[in-house]
């Protein structure tokens, strides 16, 4: 165990070295990070074992303690280098249902994000091009919020920094000389082919209908879960007095109603799938992206409601309520 985790370290540097950092080892959403901290842990693990259970004449035994607390520290330290490595996406950017020949990997870690976005050069290998960070653990291209056109050999793309907040572009090459893959769903909300089952009878949105809508939803979603949910503090939630945000409408003119809550329960695993029941029963159509469950309608007062389960991270589970885009009065 310990010489075929050190075989890969070692091998993971090489391909970083040899290139200059222009190349990288990339498996799927496993990047060099993910790879380095979980062979380490391993490593450090083996050394555990080895040590404690090779047997030392009395005169090592000093020794021999002093390398087990040494492992036990390698040990710690690579697993919680290991944990926060492991919530990680891997999108392949696509423009008009084709990929671009590039993939991002991006990485949660409490209220912050960043990704890293590569082209593919083989099976094992690729370039790091760009380097993207976010706010609010807002993973845009896992969740379908970017854009990307190619204009004269250059691919543009446009992510949102936070969710329905300001946004950010990246200028990268296009890749000539190869084949595209075709056939991609669609990635972002405004694109999606086929109209939704309305959740809502179709009315005329206004400030006081899509916050009613947005109550109705709020009391529902809350009722639904495993005991009282409740806030940082401990503070059980009171549904009407969420705090509302106006954010800018993803499409066209006008401003969107946004809740966002933050919150535990006795049960969060439990309390998650009540709620999505919940949404599912509702009528919205349902997707998800990497580590988020995402329902939506194209019709209704509220047009996006997302979950977001990190309890392993710090106990919480984030919800987002979004209404449909209200015109500008």
């Amino acid at each position: 165990m310990f010489a075929g985790a050190t075989a890969i370290v070692v091998a993971v540097i090489a391909v970083d070295r040899f290139s200059a950092g222009a190349a990288s080892v990339l498996l799927g959403p496993l990047d060099d990070q993910i790879i380095l901290s979980a062979s380490m842990l391993v490593a450090s693990l083996a050394l555990v074992m080895g040590l404690w259970g090779v047997s030392s004449p009395t005169w090592m035994l000093p020794l021999k303690i002093l390398g087990l607390l040494g492992a036990v520290v390698a040990v710690l330290g690579a697993g919680v280098f290991t944990l926060f490595s492991i919530d990680v996406s891997h999108t392949t950017l696509v423009e008009g249902g084709c990929d671009t020949g590039y993939v991002v990997v991006e990485r949660a870690l409490l209220f912050a994000s960043k990704g890293t976005v590569y082209q593919q050069e083989g099976l094992f290998i690729a370039s790091p091009m760009a380097h993207t960070s976010r706010d609010d653990a807002h993973e845009p291209f896992a969740e379908g919020d970017y854009t990307v056109t190619t204009t004269d050999g250059t691919l543009t793309i446009e992510y949102g920094v936070d969710r329905g907040g300001p946004t950010a572009t990246l200028s990268l090459p296009a890749i000539v000389d190869r084949v595209p893959s075709c056939g991609y769903a669609a990635t972002s909300l405004d694109t999606r082919s086929g109209p939704a089952e309305p959740t809502t009878p179709t009315e005329v949105l206004t400030p006081t209908s899509v916050d009613a809508a947005i109550d109705q939803l709020l009391d529902d979603s809350l009722a639904a879960t495993a005991g009282t949910p409740v806030d940082a503090s401990g503070t059980p939630i009171d549904a009407s007095t969420a705090e509302r945000r106006l954010v800018p409408c993803v499409d066209g003119s006008g401003v969107q109603h946004r809740v966002d809550l933050e919150f535990r329960t006795d049960d969060n695993v439990t309390s998650v799938a009540q709620i999505l029941g919940v949404w599912d029963d509702a009528g919205y159509e349902p997707d998800r992206a990497m580590q988020e469950d995402i329902r939506y309608s194209e019709t209704g007062l509220v047009a996006r409601l997302t979950m977001r389960d990190t309890t392993s991270i710090d106990g919480f589970v984030r919800m987002t309520i979004t209404s449909a885009c209200v015109p500008a009065q």
